[in-house]
């Protein structure tokens, strides 16, 4: 035979998560907390660093009710932003590139005196020389936590873990507006990325970010039980009032009320880009869901539910869980 062929991979919507014996008397027994970077969140899920998702105020909504968050790197005052968390008790954390304007930008940050507690390379391949090179730039000069993305598999962990990497986040593709797939035919579904990388980032004890592929609340706890250590969303947290953009009303067929979107769009995509190239992402309208306060609580409420489900106390119980695949 020319080459081995994978029989199957698995999507979260492919599997669930096998019930077992409840110790609790009530799921609000369950801690969701997580301690990420040496700081304490209340829930280990947060928002994707998209300029379609997240803005300024949704990163101190998220961070003035201590959850996690990342900004995203598109034509943002880096200064600017992580003063401003900084000088309001908030942590800051940012997204870098790999390219000389981010090495600018850095260095901007040096000369103001700041420094942010949490930084994530942010690039669709992070496997590769460039983010090698910018890993240990940063290794060198800051002592932020060092978050870098994305990756697909144990190998790639392993090396980018060596490179200098504080977490690691995996997924590649998996995203709603993402067409890499489409457009360049690669891809690896997320429960088979998660196991797979977490292989090496479990033992090795190097906190593991599955990104993308959420579609439903138990998605999350399904990637808790592949060994991811947190859990990033990008539809899941767009089109509330605190997410980045306008609401927008769209009238469809020309005689109907008009309903109120708001853009969602990837980061390879021409809206974020600015044109038309190398494109990799699309724009979709997602419903207007008004305030994100009722999100964050039903996020709770349903991990809460998942970890009493495994028989656990705290999300990383979840990782007892048997994972079965539907037929």
């Amino acid at each position: 035979m020319f080459k081995d062929v994978v029989a199957r991979e698995y999507n979260y919507q492919d599997v669930y998560l096998r019930p077992r014996h409840t110790l609790v008397n009530s799921r609000k027994e369950c801690d969701t907390s997580v301690v990420f970077g040496g700081h304490k969140f209340i829930m280990p899920v947060y928002p994707s660093n998209m300029k379609s998702v997240v803005s300024a105020d949704t990163c101190e909504f998220m961070a003035r009710r201590g959850w996690f968050y990342t900004m995203h790197r598109f034509n943002i005052d880096q200064v600017e932003f992580v003063r401003h968390m900084q000088e309001n008790g908030l942590i800051a954390s940012i997204s870098i590139g790999v390219n000389d304007d981010t090495i600018d930008q850095l260095k901007q940050l040096q000369v103001a005196g700041l420094m942010p507690e949490f930084m994530t390379l942010d690039i669709a391949n992070a496997w590769c020389p460039k983010a090698e090179k910018m890993i240990k730039y940063v290794k060198e000069h800051f002592s932020s936590f060092l978050i870098v993305g994305n990756i697909a598999s144990r190998d790639a962990a392993a090396e980018i873990h060596a490179w200098g990497a504080d977490a690691l986040k995996a997924g590649i593709a998996g995203g709603k507006v993402c067409i890499t797939k489409n457009k360049t035919g690669f891809h690896r579904p997320m429960v088979s990325t998660v196991l797979d990388c977490a292989s090496y980032t479990y033992e090795a004890g190097v906190p593991l970010i599955a990104d993308g592929g959420v579609v439903e609340h138990g998605d999350v706890a399904k990637a808790f039980a592949c060994g991811a250590t947190m859990v990033m969303a990008g539809s899941l947290f767009a089109g509330y009032d605190q997410s980045a953009g306008n609401i927008i009303e769209v009238t469809l067929d020309g005689r109907s009320l008009p309903r109120a979107y708001k853009e969602y769009y990837g980061s390879a995509s021409q809206y974020n880009k600015g044109e038309y190239k190398n494109v990799e992402g699309k724009k979709i309208l997602i419903d207007y869901r008004g305030n994100m306060e009722r999100l964050l609580v039903e996020l709770q409420e349903d991990l809460q539910s998942s970890i009493s489900y495994v028989g656990g106390t705290k999300t990383a119980d979840l990782i007892n869980a048997e994972i079965i695949v539907i037929n």
